[in-house]
């Protein structure tokens, strides 16, 4: 038996439900049908919202990348020492994955080949856009960083290309469980690639303990 739903909600009540079944089931055993009952809604009204299983995921997955970047751009903003901004970014990137495990998996998959979501082509490269857009915020922080010199002189796309991609190899080392055997948790490993890539880039050691307090 379903449930009467109210209209105003059934837009998210469906991503919700799609969310769990794309991670129970994967995405390709994930149907429309199975959606709309996990929704308590009949395909009708789900087909009103949605054209396809592609757009579902792709929703979610956006609605991934826009909670992230609207974090990531409100510590960028600020007018702290770009180390430190550069510092809060993982620490935003920590707080969103113990807060949304479900949109951050969800989110690693839309843009994994290997995980063989076939999403249109526009869709998917929409994902890369934003998923570009989180290097750009990092990119204008180091940017902003050189020119104010607490950064080294550096080029600023390949320092933020570095950052996010020694985050995001963080990210995948603890759900893969290298960390868990290496008895190293998440958090210890966030604040060593902060200390240690950190060192790296500050201009000068005055600037460094400004940062770590």
């Amino acid at each position: 038996m379903t449930e009467n739903i109210d209209v105003t909600n059934t837009r998210e009540i469906i991503l919700e439900r799609s969310k769990e079944l794309f991670l129970a089931l994967g995405y390709h055993k994930t149907t429309m049908r199975a959606i709309a009952e996990a929704a308590g809604i009949s395909t009708g009204p789900l087909y009103f919202h949605f054209q396809s299983k592609a757009e579902v995921f792709f929703h979610i997955c956006n609605q991934a990348f826009d909670y992230l970047i609207a974090d990531f751009r409100v510590v960028a903003g600020d007018s702290s020492h770009a180390a430190r901004r550069l510092k809060n970014i993982y620490y935003v990137y920590k707080k969103f994955y113990y807060r949304e495990p479900q949109l951050f998996e969800i989110m690693h998959l839309a843009t994994d080949p290997m995980a063989g979501i076939d999403l249109p082509a526009e869709l998917v490269e929409l994902l890369k856009q934003k998923a570009q857009e989180k290097v750009s915020i990092m990119e204008q922080v180091t940017s902003e960083g050189i020119l104010r010199k607490e950064l080294r002189p550096v080029e600023p796309r390949k320092l933020a290309l570095y950052l996010y991609s020694v985050a995001e190899g963080i990210f995948l080392s603890n759900r893969i469980g290298v960390l868990k055997q290496s008895e190293i948790s998440l958090d210890e490993m966030i604040e060593a690639a902060i200390d240690l890539v950190g060192l790296g880039m500050i201009s000068c050691s005055e600037n460094v303990r400004g940062v770590r307090e």
